[in-house]
């Protein structure tokens, strides 16, 4: 007889996957007998050192599923013995799945919001064996996505996640502690009219708290205009390339995966836009400072950032944020506080 398997769906960003980290964890080791089928999006599998579990086996997707890759999982669950199925990333395709696999018990979180909007219908959660509602039309502070799937998943929690991290060093040379961290997300810096000049002054003025920096960018080849490359030491791990420019600052480009996560690991602080960075410092509980980048133009704005913020906001004593204005300096005294703490 094929061995029980469950399946659960998070083919979504890095960085809403740190959030669901311990509703997964609960769920193996719940189940030690049990194959557990994590599906990850494509971006993520370098990543999968968070779930290091014997019983677990990774597969990735897309998180915009193709028609090949919805027939591959039509046919996966009906090869396999599959008893149950949780649905922690809300896409549409996955809802249609109880209409056809009727003795298998889904779990879904669901979203409600804003002119009566709700993803999947009524009609459709009548198929789901357990739900859990993310209502986005609240006015009140939402629980956090975090809260919601380990409600979700009920029974099976057990215990905190704890991630069991080692990591082998590659290069003696850019490996420090106790440094300043930063990540350069260019796309928000275009949209806040900042541009190299900007990110100097940023740089600089970390340089006044800490003799050592560094920093990172988005691996994407169109948010990786800025040529700044020659003004610090630069190292590229795709190409195992060091260039000395005798500078306290260090850029790390084409990190991602368990280097990146170390980098995160051995800062003593980090300032980077609300994502996936701040979200990796949580595991670790670092002195983090958010770049919370939004434009507020009237009420309705407020209501759906400051919810939207705490749906994905980690609530420990370290945690800072604040909202980047165009104007650098005002950004700069905006940080005073967190450095002078």
């Amino acid at each position: 007889m094929k061995k029980e398997k469950i399946i659960i769906f998070k083919n979504d960003a890095i960085g809403d996957l740190i959030h669901s980290r311990e509703a997964i964890h609960n769920i193996s080791v719940s189940n030690p007998n049990k194959q557990i089928i994590l599906f990850l999006s494509i971006n993520s599998k370098n990543f999968n050192f968070l779930f290091n579990y014997k019983n677990i086996i990774i597969k990735t997707i897309r998180n915009n599923l193709t028609i090949f890759e919805k027939f591959f999982l039509f046919i996966y669950i009906i090869k396999n013995r599959i008893n149950e199925i949780f649905i922690l990333t809300p896409k549409n395709f996955f809802f249609l799945l109880p209409i056809i696999f009727k003795k298998i018990k889904f779990y879904a979180i669901c979203v409600d919001d804003l002119n009566n909007y709700k993803r999947p219908s009524n009609y459709l959660r009548k198929n789901l064996y357990k739900i859990v509602i993310n209502d986005r039309s609240a006015i009140y502070k939402r629980p956090s996505i975090e809260s919601l799937q380990n409600k979700l998943i009920g029974d099976y929690y057990v215990k905190k996640y704890e991630l069991n991290f080692s990591y082998v060093k590659k290069n003696d040379l850019i490996y420090q502690k106790d440094y300043i961290y930063f990540h350069l997300k260019q796309r928000r810096f275009e949209r806040l009219k900042w541009g190299i000049n900007e990110l100097e002054k940023i740089l600089n003025y970390f340089l006044k708290f800490n003799n050592k920096v560094i920093i990172t960018r988005d691996i994407e080849v169109d948010q990786r205009s800025f040529q700044i490359k020659d003004k610090f030491k630069y190292y590229d791990f795709k190409t195992d390339k060091f260039i000395n420019n005798n500078s306290n600052i260090i850029l790390l480009d084409n990190i991602e995966g368990a280097d990146l996560y170390n980098v995160i690991r051995n800062a003593s602080k980090i300032i980077a836009f609300h994502g996936m960075i701040t979200s990796f410092a949580w595991i670790e509980k670092k002195k983090v400072l958010d770049l919370y980048d939004v434009e507020i133009n009237n009420r309705d704005d407020y209501r759906k950032y400051r919810n939207s913020f705490y749906e994905f906001k980690p609530s420990y004593n370290n945690y800072d944020f604040i909202i980047p204005k165009k104007d650098i300096n005002k950004t700069l005294n905006k940080m005073n506080f967190f450095f002078n703490k």
